[in-house]
């Protein structure tokens, strides 16, 4: 009862989080969703505003001109032709304040190329309208200038006139003082030709002031009417005036900006477009650069490491007449799933504990941290640390196997006194040597070959009879002679004699090279008595991910540059 409680929590829970999890995708997702058409919709505003402001800015400028042109035609223009052309400008203005534009709240709602006809006849209209007010002012200026000027030419003649009778008025008055200077007795008699005289100056000089006042009067009205106005200079767009036009088209412009810049979409395009390029060819170089490095490799440094001489590793280590023993005529393969081993008295064996399947009770055991303690680096890269140290008073059969992996077979290689096998540790699970004598061991460094930096094999471990080695092989080991050439994959080399020429031979086939399926070179031996030891199917351990390949094969090659 308590175990199926359980079942049904662990089930109600398991779905109640994926319940959760869906909702806050759906909620995500239809953030997301919400983002991109508040950018999409803010983008195409904002492009069709753009559009309407630049193209309301081409249609003022020559609305501009046009009316530069017209208006400055009309400064020699008489007062009845300005009047003509104010009435036509006012009639217009009319015409545009008075224009109404389609709503836009319509069901259904107008799409984007109605909303940008929209933005471009206003702003096209707001434009027309500021260029006809400044010719309206200027034509009102026009006007009264020429207004003035007629005014002031009535002043003048009135002045003149006023002048004159006033002139008139004083040659009137002379004539009677001269009159009376004369005849200053006869001037007062009437009846007398003098005073005849006098009257009628009186008259004309009575007359004449009556002139004279009214020209006078006509002149001070006038002048109260005549302005001081001068003729304006010629004609000229207010640039700031009619840039002034489009205000409602920039603000608006304005809001979208701001609008689009609290968008986090519309935040991270641009520096995402300023990067694109440059991890596109990143992108590019990543995948061609391997290319290019591959194929290099291929068509010329293998070929070129071919025809170079073969490597010999130790070659006079190798006594004359010693050789490894080969199996019977046909047959090559020297591993099986177990192995029965018999240990002498005075004879040691060392072990890697996994492979230790079954020995007599009699025999000793101890540990051993390191297989040489002369190299501790190939021991721990090999893996040859904690191996089990067997010794008998008595001979032992001891029965060694992979008691962890199925697929892998043990192999015993021996090695009899004056013979050195060159062998890759990575293959070594044991060995039986002489007790008190040393491991015959040693190592040999090839810097100056192309054939080992190709493979990155610079260091090469040679082992020297007599001794025992127990190897282990995926699939089985076998131990072949070398004869005229043999090339086998480089993955499966597990060791060669010495008196072997090794060389590297480029694969044949370059799309598996290139697709990772097979190496760049082969294993090449020659030699007529030299043999080769290979597993059959190489395997280094699980396949690992991305990150774990990359860490596997950077610690493989430097593995194998130690030669383990």
């Amino acid at each position: 009862m308590r175990q199926l409680l359980t079942a049904i929590l662990r089930f109600l829970l398991r779905h109640a989080l994926q319940f959760a999890l869906f909702i806050v995708i759906l909620l995500a997702g239809r953030l997301l969703l919400a983002e991109w058409r508040a950018y999409r919709a803010g983008s195409e505003a904002m492009a069709t505003l753009r559009q309407a402001s630049s193209n309301a800015g081409n249609h003022g400028a020559g609305l501009a001109d046009a009316a530069t042109i017209r208006v400055n035609a009309l400064q020699q223009a008489s007062h009845t032709a300005i009047a003509a052309r104010m009435a036509q400008v006012q009639a217009q203005l009319t015409a545009l304040r008075a224009q109404q534009q389609p709503s836009l709240f319509t069901i259904p709602l107008p799409d984007t190329n109605t909303l940008a006809m929209h933005a471009q006849d206003e702003a096209a209209r707001r434009v027309e309208i500021e260029v006809l007010v400044q010719e309206a002012r200027y034509l009102t200026s026009l006007q009264a200038a020429i207004s003035g000027e007629d005014a002031r030419h009535t002043l003048a003649r009135l002045h003149a006139e006023h002048v004159s009778a006033y002139a008139a008025l004083q040659h009137k008055l002379r004539q009677r003082r001269q009159l009376e200077a004369q005849h200053p007795v006869a001037t007062r008699l009437p009846g007398s030709d003098a005073y005849a005289q006098l009257s009628q100056l009186e008259v004309e000089s009575q007359h004449l002031r009556d002139i004279n006042l009214q020209a006078y009067r006509a002149w001070v009205a006038q002048r109260a009417r005549t302005s001081t106005a001068t003729r304006p200079a010629s004609f000229a767009i207010d640039n700031t005036a009619l840039a002034g036009a489009l205000a409602p088209v920039q603000a608006a412009i304005a809001a979208g900006e701001g609008q689009l810049a609290r968008n986090w979409i519309a935040r991270w395009r641009a520096p995402v477009l300023d990067v694109a390029p440059t991890a596109a060819l990143l992108v590019l170089s990543a995948i061609l650069l391997p290319v290019a490095i591959k194929a290099f490799f291929y068509f010329v440094l293998a070929p070129l490491a071919s025809r170079l001489p073969p490597l010999s590793i130790a070659r006079e280590l190798q006594m004359a007449g010693s050789s490894l023993p080969l199996p019977p005529h046909g047959e090559s393969r020297i591993s099986a799933v177990s192995q029965a081993l018999q240990l002498n008295p005075g004879q040691q064996m060392l072990i890697h504990p996994a492979y230790l399947q079954s020995s007599p009770v009699s025999t000793h055991k101890r540990t051993q941290w390191l297989l040489d303690w002369r190299f501790p680096f190939t021991s721990l890269a090999a893996g040859m640390v904690a191996l089990t140290h067997l010794y008998s008073d008595e001979p032992a059969s001891v029965t060694v196997s992979a008691s962890d992996d199925p697929l892998l077979e043990v192999a015993i290689v021996h090695l009899p006194a004056g013979s050195a096998l060159v062998f890759q540790p990575r293959g070594l699970v044991g060995l039986i040597c002489d007790t008190g004598q040393p491991l015959a061991m040693s190592c040999h460094w090839r810097l100056g070959s192309l054939h080992a930096w190709l493979t990155l094999q610079l260091r090469f471990i040679v082992f020297r009879g007599p001794v025992t080695l127990i190897v282990r092989g995926c699939r089985g080991v076998r131990l072949e002679r070398a004869g005229q050439g043999r090339s086998i994959s480089q993955s499966a080399t597990l060791g060669f004699t010495t008196d072997v020429l090794y060389s590297t031979l480029r694969s044949e086939t370059f799309i598996p090279y290139l697709r990772g399926q097979q190496a760049l070179l082969n294993d090449r031996f020659d030699g007529d008595n030299g043999v080769y030891l290979y597993e059959e199917t190489p395997r280094h351990g699980k396949q690992p991910g991305t990150v774990g390949k990359w860490f596997e094969g950077f610690t493989d090659a430097i593995l194998k540059v130690f030669g383990i």
